[in-house]
């Protein structure tokens, strides 16, 4: 494996934390009992494995385990596990805190205003899930002469986590915060990630502002930004669909809302201001050509820990309200960083594959019936391609192949700029709570602002860049996975129904089909298609043909489908395509 050593690790052995495991010594996997020592694993790669048990052990056909390969032998390691077990061995993930980390973080405790601003009084508003645990941030907007005031307010929590600190390697070892439906592994313990860092109502709260004034055209005043640290108490905590509300002009109705003292009024006035700003911003955005991955986001509801119903989150405009003022707060300070050339980790995302944006584009002018030949490939292009597609079928498909065409974005001190979002400067700094490159940042800003040498050199920042690139997709496909795990255990019983769904792929031997209520994906053989089945895949189409009849079925067609039959662990749905 790949160690980053640390700098300033004290005592007669040096600290690190891993960069890259080369071999894994530990593999867990999900499986089922079928008897005589034989498991039937979740992958279909692998297939059955003998496994290796204790002696005495006697289980049942059908019993759910987890395998562990130790040396080249899979033995069993834990019966009956939940699926949030099986996803947390499987991905590595930390549950429990060191107890010198706990120990730690006991000693944390707020004081006073120690030289911060003070804006308490200003009607400062958090707007987040219903779910919500940690508030990374808290918004205040104003009017002024020009336009408008922006103060982000951002948790604090480079002042309580102190670099090389027992806190500090742990979150740098978990990189990111685990987002497991109703379940959350955080990157900083709950004492401090839902507590003493969390902007929670009511409460002062220490925060690091970023200030910037924006014209009434949507200029970013860049230059004459201001960053500082502050003491902010939050006089509403609003879920989305009470902002919502608020915005029609209707009373807030979520019991998880919170809004104290008389502060009713001055709340609806920064909501009404930030709503105001974000209209603007997202019209200079798509002016510039930031492309829209508009998709769609699972949404489970359960009872008793049982998925009782998915179906798409409604993205509401007050999500893109905090969207437009968070992607400002990380713009203005990348900027400010790449002025004064100060190292920091950005988040890049760099040009797309050529190859696959050209399938894209084919595909595109398939289905628009119009050509695009002679563009040059830029975000603004692409974005004109994709808006092209609001309201039809085949927008959240298109939307979706689109992402797939695109580089990854990734951490890295060597700028190259932000391709989807069309900017040059950009980086992460308003969610320190649950991710590690934004505590990072705030670091480097601090020192930057105030004069002292930089706590990172280039090359700690380029594997820093890189682990935590890994991090997060390992924290990303954890939560794909479950995600994909629930969506089938909920749809294992809705066998024999008929469902209404998108065709998302043609293979050489089936078509994939998406069922739009649940966000559930299945595939149709082609054998099981009444009539002769031509696959085209070049042409992302299949010809089918009855008799003297033929009719086409395209990449983006809506169909009508019967689901025959699921298998929760293989993530596997049979699809029946209906007349």
């Amino acid at each position: 494996m790949e160690v980053l050593v640390f700098p300033e690790s004290k005592g007669e052995l040096p600290e690190g934390k891993v960069l890259r495991v080369v071999k894994h010594g530990l593999i867990y996997i999900g499986g089922t009992y079928i008897g005589r020592g034989m498991v039937l694993t979740d992958d279909p790669r692998l297939g059955t494995v003998r496994v290796k048990m204790k002696r005495g052990q006697r289980l049942k056909r059908g019993t759910r385990v987890i395998l562990r390969r130790r040396d080249g032998v899979w033995e069993i390691y834990e019966v009956n596990p939940d699926d949030y077990r099986l996803i947390e061995l499987k991905y590595s993930l930390p549950t429990k805190f060191p107890r010198r980390v706990l120990k730690e973080v006991e000693a944390l405790e707020m004081g006073g205003v120690g030289g911060r601003a003070d804006l308490r009084e200003e009607h400062t508003i958090t707007i987040d899930p219903k779910r919500a645990k940690d508030y990374d941030d808290a918004i205040y907007v104003e009017r002024y002469a020009k336009g408008w005031i922006l103060k982000v307010h951002i948790a604090d929590v480079s002042f309580w986590v102190r670099k090389g600190s027992a806190l500090d390697r742990e979150a740098l070892k978990r990189g990111t915060s685990v987002y497991l439906i109703d379940r959350v592994i955080p990157m900083f313990p709950p004492k401090l990630s839902d507590d003493l860092a969390s902007l929670l109502p009511g409460r002062p709260k220490y925060t690091f502002t970023v200030e910037v004034k924006i014209t009434r055209d949507g200029r970013v005043l860049t230059r004459t930004a201001k960053f500082y640290r502050s003491i902010i108490k939050s006089w509403a905590r609003l879920t989305y669909e009470d902002a919502e509300r608020m915005l029609e002009g209707e009373d807030p109705s979520d019991p998880e809302t919170v809004i104290y003292g008389q502060a009713l009024a001055g709340v609806r006035r920064t909501l009404k201001e930030a709503s105001a700003l974000a209209e603007v911003l997202r019209a200079k955005r798509e002016e510039r050509g930031s492309i829209d991955f508009d998709l769609p986001e699972a949404e489970f509801f359960l009872e008793d820990g049982k998925v009782v119903m998915v179906s798409p989150k409604e993205r509401l405009w007050s999500h893109k309200i905090v969207e437009e003022l968070m992607i400002v707060a990380n713009m203005v300070v990348a900027t400010y960083m790449q002025k004064n050339e100060w190292p920091v980790l950005y988040r890049v995302h760099d040009r797309p594959d050529p190859k696959k944006v050209k399938r894209f584009i084919a595909l595109a002018e398939r289905l628009l019936g119009r050509s695009f030949r002679h563009r040059r490939i830029t975000p603004k292009f692409l974005s004109e391609v994709v808006r092209q597609f609001r309201g039809r079928p085949e927008e959240t498909l298109m939307n979706y192949l689109l992402l797939r065409s695109m580089a990854r974005a990734e951490y890295s001190p060597i700028n190259v700029g932000h391709f989807g979002l069309a900017l040059k400067n950009y980086l992460h700094f308003t969610s320190p709570i649950r991710r590690y490159p934004d505590l990072i940042a705030h670091r480097q800003l601090w020192q930057l602002i105030n004069g002292r040498k930089s706590l990172y050199t280039h090359e700690e920042l380029v594997s820093l860049g890189k682990y935590l690139s890994e991090r997060e997709r390992l924290a990303e496909d954890a939560e794909w996975e479950l995600w994909r795990l629930k969506i089938y255990e909920f749809m294992q019983d809705k066998v024999g129904e008929v469902y209404e769904g998108i065709i998302t792929g043609v293979s050489s031997e089936s078509l994939f089909v998406q069922i739009t209520e649940h966000l559930a994906e299945g595939y149709v053989p082609y054998h099981t298609i009444k009539g002769r089945v031509v696959p085209i895949p070049s042409e992302y189409s299949v010809m089918v043909f009855r008799g003297k009849e033929s009719f086409r079925l395209t990449l983006g067609d809506r169909v009508k489908v019967k689901v025959i039959n699921v298998n929760k662990y293989a993530k596997d749905m049979l699809l029946e395509l209906v007349d």
